[in-house]
């Protein structure tokens, strides 16, 4: 393991600025080495033992590595639907030939491909050219986070799951980014939220799990119901804690008028959500929905861009009930 390895599993940011915000975990600096020579210092922060004994032991099974030559397996053998996302990895993953990359199972289903997370970081970028700092909650794999570090000078990442930030962290070294992904290992909720309000952040994204690959056989997905950790009244409401900025990548058959009924319960009856319909190579993969001024107001000259805006195909009494903004884009150009 070279000397770029990045993992920080202290509960703080620097010793000298914010020491005290002991909940999050930088993806840079500290080498499998240097934690175990440093297990010590870590034990007085109580339950955070715990997770960096687990971390230790990923690092020193280096698990999780993508094999090229062969498709993933699971506990229950080899899943017919894991060898599917993993014949498409390089989608996910442009790199995956050239360095290491690192996914478990779930991670295969939620990873969001490379092309989309990469212009959906360019798209904030350009409806918030000042913004320095984002939020992703759920990270995953890092699929978002390692786009967002391209143009936002820190990260956040939240995940519920150790080995989801571990693979983070490696993905985000592959990248060069890892200096710019700090990790917290946690549930999203009220109390997070509140935390992370403290930290000035510009924009909060989010894609949640979605139920796994069965979504698609419900011809209205249900936002309340289906949506984990929880609805989309409470995911919007907590974060609003953080940000006005909000971004959330939802299935491609989520209840609008879910959405529209849920946006004016949470920002008010005027408000409006800008939803923006994904496709790649000719496939609807999901849609983006951004709350905020910054984007609903937004109009991008796309004649000197590589995407390729149309207008959803919607007659004027939809457009009126739902009061959203639905643009399609080709980010096939």
């Amino acid at each position: 393991m070279g000397p770029g390895l990045a993992v920080e599993i202290r509960r703080g940011l620097t010793a000298t600025t914010m020491a005290h915000r002991k909940w999050l975990v930088r993806g840079s600096d500290l080498r499998k080495d240097i934690l175990r020579k440093s297990s010590k210092r870590y034990r007085k922060y109580g339950r955070s033992k715990k997770c960096f004994k687990e971390l230790v032991q990923l690092l020193l099974k280096d698990e999780f590595l993508v094999d090229n030559n062969k498709p993933p397996s699971s506990k229950a053998g080899t899943q017919k639907e894991l060898v599917k996302y993993w014949r498409k990895r390089r989608t996910l993953f442009s790199k995956v030939n050239s360095m290491p990359i690192y996914m478990t199972s779930e991670l295969w289903f939620s990873v969001t491909p490379e092309r989309i997370a990469r212009f959906l970081a360019n798209f904030i970028s350009a409806c918030l050219p000042n913004a320095k700092r984002i939020l992703d909650v759920f990270s995953g794999g890092g699929g978002n986070s390692i786009q967002f570090a391209n143009v936002f000078d820190r990260v956040y990442c939240l995940d519920s799951n150790l080995e989801h930030l571990y693979c983070s962290i490696k993905n985000g070294q592959s990248y060069g980014v890892s200096n710019k992904l700090w990790m917290c290992k946690g549930k999203w909720g009220e109390h997070t939220a509140k935390k992370f309000r403290k930290l000035n952040i510009d924009c909060i994204f989010g894609s949640p799990p979605w139920g796994g690959p069965e979504y698609i056989k419900d011809e209205k997905y249900d936002l309340e119901k289906s949506l984990l950790p929880f609805g989309l009244y409470k995911l919007l409401k907590t974060f609003k804690i953080v940000s006005d900025n909000i971004i959330l990548f939802l299935p491609k058959n989520s209840n609008l008028d879910q959405l529209s009924e849920t946006t004016k319960e949470v920002f008010g009856p005027e408000a409006k959500c800008k939803v923006l319909y994904i496709k790649e190579q000719g496939y609807l993969k999901g849609m983006l929905c951004l709350w905020g001024s910054a984007f609903t107001n937004y109009q991008q000259d796309t004649a000197s861009d590589s995407e390729e805006e149309e207008g959803e195909e919607l007659n004027e009494s939809d457009k009126s009930k739902n009061a959203n903004i639905y643009i399609n884009y080709d980010i096939d150009g």
